[in-house]
């Protein structure tokens, strides 16, 4: 797999890139602004650079001649993720020598396939893209009332990202839940028998932890975890201070660790339910 530069000043675009490329299991490094993104592109020696076009300071035509003026970056394929849609935009960018260019906002169902064409023959291609989500209900291919396999449920605003957890969980062992909202998990909640809930926190109407509180008072075996890209942890951490939420985890996140994680949570939920002398959920 390959290791990504993704040099852009928008937090929620450098999240979501990175989230893709972790997913697939590329390893992605940022930087928010030009100078930055040269000093690490020279200590990282990255297979494959995404740059803003119009970053503050030193825009992307600088940053791309910096790097092709380095003789150990020089043959590093460049892109220009832009926003730039006039005609003759992507003229002049590829004009200018950039390897290959990407409109924001991206498409996160091609958005790594789009990379991936431009990195060398020796970083190996991801797999395909997941299939879509399909939230309030079990994947098509676990069993829905099969008591042998736990239960998880995902939680998150956005289908695609719900997509991506789902698939990396298709290995293991695991009835998968998705819902895409607050309100939706916690109806879930009542009819289904959960033994994990994994919940992003940044939702429209109801945010992780008010989630997590609701479950914690109805569900109190179910383990309570978060998976978020925010930079302002506050209320994670007053979440996880008075026992609301039982752990927190940064996105990107790589499948290995989401699972590993997950098989942790799953041994945590089998002790409760043993200690309260009962069977799990």
């Amino acid at each position: 797999m390959a290791r990504i530069l993704i040099i852009e000043d928008n937090p929620a675009n450098v999240e979501l890139m990175a989230f893709l490329l972790t997913a697939y299991g590329h390893t992605a490094v940022s930087a928010p602004d030009g100078p930055r993104g040269i000093a690490v592109a020279r200590a990282e020696a990255p297979d494959l650079v995404a740059c803003d076009v119009n970053l503050p300071g030193m825009n992307g035509y600088a940053v791309l001649a910096a790097l092709k003026a380095e003789p150990r970056l020089a043959r590093v394929p460049v892109l220009a993720v832009t926003a730039l849609a006039m005609a003759g935009d992507r003229e002049r960018v590829l004009d200018a020598g950039f390897d290959g260019y990407i409109s924001k906002p991206i498409e996160p169902e091609s958005f790594v396939a789009e990379l991936e064409a431009f990195l060398p023959a020796a970083a190996a291609p991801a797999p395909a893209a997941p299939p879509p989500a399909s939230t309030g209900a079990a994947r098509q291919d676990a069993a829905p009332s099969a008591p042998s396999r736990p239960t998880v449920l995902l939680v998150d605003d956005d289908p695609f990202m719900l997509a991506v957890l789902a698939d990396m969980l298709g290995e293991e062992p695991l009835r998968v839940l998705l819902a895409a909202s607050g309100p939706e998990a916690l109806v879930l909640l009542e009819r289904e028998q959960v033994e994990v809930i994994l919940c992003d926190q940044a939702m429209p109407g109801m945010s992780g932890t008010e989630v997590l509180a609701q479950v914690a008072a109805r569900h109190p075996r179910t383990v309570r975890l978060m998976l978020t890209g925010q930079q302002d942890l506050a209320e994670i951490e007053a979440a996880l201070r008075s026992g609301v939420a039982e752990a927190h985890y940064a996105k990107p996140v790589s499948a290995a660790s989401l699972r590993a994680r997950m098989r942790e949570a799953l041994l945590l939920q089998r002790t409760r339910a043993q200690a309260e002398g009962g069977d799990t959920l």
